[in-house]
């Protein structure tokens, strides 16, 4: 009996410390690729839809948060107002800054208000003259 369960442990206690391991990684990598497709679309938030650069932001936080409902609810909806016909572009600026505002206040960036996010963008009428 004693040999038994010492031959157990012995081979339960690395498989469970690796399976710890193995958690804690994947955790840090899903919470690293979501932090990083926020700074991608908080990067390229220009409003630019032409622009590959946020074309390819938008797509990444649709793929890395699948799995949100609200926020896969918010892209489609800035979809919808990226399409329509009777779009203002104030209605697809206020609909980034709302996805970007849920995003850093779920996933890691706390302390911005959607102030701070939407005065971090700057606006065509914003830029110095030039000359």
């Amino acid at each position: 009996m004693i040999e038994y369960s010492y031959a157990f442990s012995n081979i339960l206690g690395p498989l469970v410390v690796g399976l710890i391991l193995w958690i804690l990684g994947e955790t840090s990598i899903r919470r690293k690729n979501r932090q990083d497709a926020i700074r991608d679309l908080m990067s390229y938030r220009n409003y630019d839809r032409s622009s590959t650069e946020f074309t390819k932001a938008l797509n990444k936080i649709s793929i890395i948060f699948h799995n949100d409902e609200e926020i896969r609810a918010d892209i489609r909806r800035l979809y919808e107002l990226i399409n329509s016909p009777a779009n203002t572009p104030g209605a697809e600026k206020r609909a980034i800054v709302g996805i970007l505002y849920k995003l850093c206040q779920c996933y890691g960036f706390k302390g911005l208000s959607e102030y701070d996010i939407d005065q971090a963008i700057p606006d065509s009428t914003q830029a110095p003259p030039e000359g």
